[in-house]
């Protein structure tokens, strides 16, 4: 009798035990009653877009801390395919530490208190490189990029498979902070229209990660977007701007999804800008009056796109089409965190109080900012001219112009150069004629001396005059820029650099094309760091070359850097790949350098200048203030990608 009495209340000890224990975190759409259930009670988040890709991982905490002092509660990030893996080797390195650690971003907003909307492509738009596809996945030219041709599947499954083991462990029902992982990325937009790309995402996303997780898609409010870039699998939200009412787009996806919460997964705090265009403006009184309402509809989730743009380092800007029109460094979209983590001069605090009006909640104190400081001038007093450089690089031959692809080359520039024999009079100017595709911006030399530029096309023809070299023979070079691979649209996957011919009356081309690969990435092309400068003694020293100058700081801090004399060209600080500068065509007059970018003691500049003479006297300014194009703005009243 004993025995069995122990027995007993051992087992009521352990059925104790087990009703105790928690419930499992659990996040799940209650369609029934059109809102989110978080462990069992109702929920709504109100997130903001922070790309990682675009913010130094020193500054996560910072740029996420501001976020929840706004009123958010959620982090909106998208994961760039290319970011990871952006170049191609048979065993294929993926990068995932330091400023491409996604892992700690993830445990970063957790800590912070923020849940994350995780946009895990593959494609992303973005107005990132490529769309975020690795330029080694386009330049085949065969694979059909987001359908479901085999190739591109293949591609894709080896890429999630490398994602998802960071991602499974940080979901919500893992104790992780990801609530929500979005499948593609506005597909309805896209023409192929590939419902069996569609479910394939879903079903590999769907193994990958399991059952514990809302799988959603993001699309413009229109009928045909959300047929095309949806199923019947997936959670359905769209995205529209401030200004409109919220009953238009939610009315079209009501005809869609008939239940469940309704969540703008985009609404438009700011836009895009271009080189070449003014600064984009959305006004902040329109953005308030537009998230009130949004907030007014009790089943209504959003996530403002964006919390803060941030920059696009190195190379990373997209461009759109079918006019090619580049992005420039800077993203600061006019968000209520600027580029630099700076507070917008009033959207920021305008959201914050409508949101803690709304929600009728007190909010964290607003985090101090990160410090700025002004550096003053500093004379570019050496240069590095390009004849130097190439003696340091090898050259491969080929019989015909050949793209970037051929090289494994993504980013920088490619160099085509051809000895051409004179075969007409030889007096007055020499005319050359460039057929063929030409992506992008071309510096045309002679005999390495600048004669001018060549601008973008995709065919056709451009006819440019130079001065006629002296002698027999001259060297003919193209030093071709890759300013931007088209992140939207049909024309996604593009070629890179020179394919066609050069001819002219009064010269014949060489039987071969010497390519000269200058890929820029700090990583893949270090030679630049280590060769000799001379010290500049000339007049003027003419372009393309790199010049290099040092500065002394006692405190490192944030700053912006103003090249007043330069045209245009690439900007390394510490040997880091800052960012695109061309200041000549604007809106974006300075550079963002983050002060985890400096050291405490000397420090160095280096320009690759395309266009301007430089001399002993030019300076760049470091600045404490920014300039993004402010001065000159335009209103943006559609919110519509081209």
């Amino acid at each position: 009798m004993r025995t069995v009495l122990v027995v007993l209340i051992c087992a009521f000890q352990a059925f104790a035990f087990c009703s105790a224990r928690p419930a499992a975190p659990s996040f799940v759409v209650d369609y029934d009653n059109n809102r989110f259930l978080k462990d069992g009670e109702p929920f709504r988040y109100i997130a903001g877009s922070l790309h990682y890709a675009r913010v130094p991982s020193l500054y996560w905490k910072d740029r996420l801390m501001k976020m929840k002092a706004m009123g958010l509660n959620a982090v909106q990030t998208y994961v760039p395919w290319n970011f990871h893996q952006p170049h191609y080797s048979p065993q294929m390195v993926t990068r995932f530490t330091s400023d491409q650690d996604l892992g700690k971003f993830l445990d970063t907003a957790q800590q912070v208190g923020l849940f994350v909307l995780l946009r895990a492509g593959p494609y992303i738009c973005g107005e990132w490189e490529n769309g975020g596809f690795p330029a080694w996945i386009t330049a085949n030219t065969s694979m059909k990029i987001r359908t479901s041709e085999p190739g591109y599947l293949a591609a894709v499954t080896r890429w999630m498979h490398t994602l998802m083991p960071v991602v499974k462990p940080r979901l919500y029902a893992n104790g992780g902070p990801i609530i929500m992982v979005q499948v593609e990325n506005e597909y309805g937009s896209y023409p192929a229209c590939d419902h069996d790309y569609i479910d394939y995402l879903y079903n590999l996303t769907r193994q990958l990660l399991g059952n514990d997780i809302v799988l959603y898609s993001t699309d413009g409010a229109s009928d045909r977007m959300i047929t095309c870039g949806s199923s019947k699998d997936l959670f359905t939200t769209v995205d529209f701007g401030a200004g409109t009412n919220p009953m238009g787009p939610f009315g079209v996806l009501r005809k869609h999804q008939a239940k469940g919460p309704l969540v703008n997964s985009e609404f438009y705090t700011g836009w895009l800008d271009h080189w070449g265009s003014p600064h984009a403006h959305v006004g902040t009184d329109a953005i308030v009056a537009s998230i009130k309402a949004l907030l007014d509809i009790e089943e209504v989730s959003l996530s403002m796109y964006m919390a803060e743009g941030g920059t696009n380092f190195a190379f990373w800007n997209g461009a759109n089409a079918p006019s090619y029109s580049p992005q420039p460094t800077s993203y600061d979209y006019d968000a209520p965190i600027t580029e630099s983590g700076r507070y917008h001069p009033d959207k920021y605090i305008a959201i914050r109080n409508t949101i803690s009006s709304v929600k009728n909640i007190t909010l964290p104190p607003v985090p101090e900012l990160v410090p700025a400081r002004d550096y003053g001038a500093v004379k570019l007093s050496q240069s590095l001219s390009l004849p130097a450089i190439l003696e340091k690089v090898k050259p491969v031959n080929f019989s015909q112009p050949q793209p970037f692809g051929a090289f494994h080359q993504s980013f920088g520039w490619l160099l085509y150069e051809n000895m051409m024999t004179i075969s007409g009079a030889s007096d007055g100017p020499l005319s050359l004629t460039v057929n063929g595709m030409l992506h992008d911006r071309t510096v045309l030399l002679i005999n390495d001396v600048r004669q001018g530029v060549l601008k973008r096309q995709d065919s056709g023809s451009q006819t440019v005059s130079a001065s006629m070299p002296p002698g027999a023979t001259f060297k003919l070079g193209m030093l071709v820029e890759n300013q931007g691979r088209i992140n939207y649209g049909s024309l996604m996957g593009e070629i890179k650099g020179f394919t066609g011919t050069v001819s002219s009356p009064s010269a014949t081309s060489g039987k071969t094309w010497a390519h000269y690969s200058l890929d820029l990435s700090v990583k893949d092309f270090t030679t630049v760091f280590d060769l000799p400068m001379e010290p500049i003694k000339a007049a003027n020293v003419s372009p393309p070359a790199f010049f290099h100058g040092t500065f002394t700081v006692d405190q490192a801090a944030d700053t912006f850097v103003y090249m007043p004399t330069l045209g245009k060209g690439q900007l390394f600080i510490n040997n880091r790949n800052v960012g695109r500068y061309w200041p000549t065509v604007g809106p974006q007059k300075a550079l963002y350098v983050p002060g985890v970018y400096l050291l405490a003691g000397e420090n160095t500049v280096m320009v690759f200048e395309l266009d301007n003479a430089v001399n002993a006297s030019t300076e760049v300014l470091f600045k404490a203030v920014p300039d993004v194009g402010v001065g000159s703005t335009f209103e943006v009243t559609s919110f519509e990608k081209h």
